[in-house]
């Protein structure tokens, strides 16, 4: 059985963008809202614009590293710890670069959990073996999408 095994990586997959991205999404947001306020929606108007600008905000900041490991006691990921009484199953998904999308190495795993059914912990190609290993010893391999909120924001550029 292994002691610990942990590795570095960026929180998020981050995409430098142009400004035309910028423009493109912000004329999209203001015309909805604008939209939406006309139907006399003022509230979903707001909420529209407060949210499009924490996405571009979010898109504009580079990821922060954070450490991930596995342990006894379960998955860490950031100041996050998911215990293995609290996991199902789990899936690794390798790194992968097609076009100009890019999609790192992440672990996949499905938790008992009603209210968060799916947790993406990123993972470093470095580790990935020892990683499944553990894994294997401790949660059954089943496969996995990515859950679609995360494919739908890549696509997006997010």
């Amino acid at each position: 059985m292994y002691e610990t095994i942990s590795w570095q990586a960026p929180e998020h997959e981050h995409q430098e963008h142009t400004a035309d991205w910028y423009w493109a999404v912000g004329i999209i947001a203001v015309s909805f809202s604008i939209g939406v306020f006309i139907v006399g929606n003022i509230l979903f108007s707001v909420v529209i614009l407060l949210g499009i600008g924490t996405l571009l905000v979010h898109a504009k900041t580079p990821p922060k590293i954070i450490s991930c490991g596995l342990s006894r006691k379960g998955i860490l990921a950031g100041k996050t710890l998911y215990s293995w009484e609290s996991l199902e199953s789990f899936c690794i998904i390798e790194e992968h670069r097609d076009e100009n999308i890019y999609r790192g190495a992440k672990i996949i795993l499905i938790s008992k959990k009603p209210f968060m059914p799916h947790i993406v912990v990123p993972l470093d190609q470095n580790v990935a073996e020892d990683v499944h290993e553990a894994l294997s010893q401790k949660l059954p391999e089943e496969p996995h999408q990515e859950p679609l909120p995360d494919r739908i924001m890549r696509r997006l550029g997010f």
